[in-house]
């Protein structure tokens, strides 16, 4: 399966892949674009959240879901939406929308990448099993990204899953042992 493990930050995503890849070694692990672009490429970010820092991050992740495409057993650290939530969140503040941006342009390219994907696992922000964010963190940026990302997979706010069926989306929360046990379950009940 090609799996994108998506949320907003500070949710535990790598956590969450470290104790997947525990359970399952046989799956090669995609490090976000943001330290990839930085270690690999060299490509240095604003401190402060820039549009265009968001751009070339979903560019990059477009690129890698194409070059995974044929491939099974992968693993990612963030998926496409998670860079069209940030620029929302980042447009809403400066009162604009995305049909001002070259993200709406990306659209259907994101549509089309995201049928390279078998699973995304969406990580939300609970108010039962909150995950405490370093005191160097924005909580109210954190949590204005997670109620996004809630509008676009819970309501299909964008019209990115047409299909409903494809990629399949799951929703996971608690601590990290009963994260691994929904996921079980969950990868149970898809096969």
């Amino acid at each position: 399966m090609r799996i994108a493990i998506s949320g907003t930050h500070c949710m535990g995503k790598t956590t969450f892949i470290k104790d997947f890849l525990k359970i399952y070694p046989e799956y090669v692990y995609e490090e976000e674009p943001y330290y990839q672009l930085q270690e690999i490429h060299g490509i240095e970010f604003s401190e402060d959240p820039a549009l265009e820092d968001f751009i070339e991050q979903l560019k990059y992740s477009l690129e890698r879901l194409d070059f995974y495409a044929a491939q099974a057993n992968i693993i990612l650290e963030r998926c496409p939406i998670d860079y069209v939530a940030y620029s929302m969140y980042l447009l809403h503040q400066e009162g604009m929308t995305l049909e001002d941006t070259r993200v709406s342009e990306m659209f259907l390219e994101i549509k089309e990448a995201l049928e390279n994907l078998d699973l995304i696992i969406f990580l939300p922000m609970t108010k039962e099993h909150p995950i405490i964010c370093p005191e160097s963190e924005d909580e109210s940026y954190r949590r204005a990204v997670d109620a996004v990302l809630k509008k676009i997979y819970r309501d299909d706010l964008l019209d990115f899953f047409p299909n409903h069926a494809h990629p399949h989306l799951i929703e996971i929360w608690g601590n990290p042992k009963e994260r691994m046990k929904k996921l079980e379950f969950y990868l149970g009940e898809m096969t």
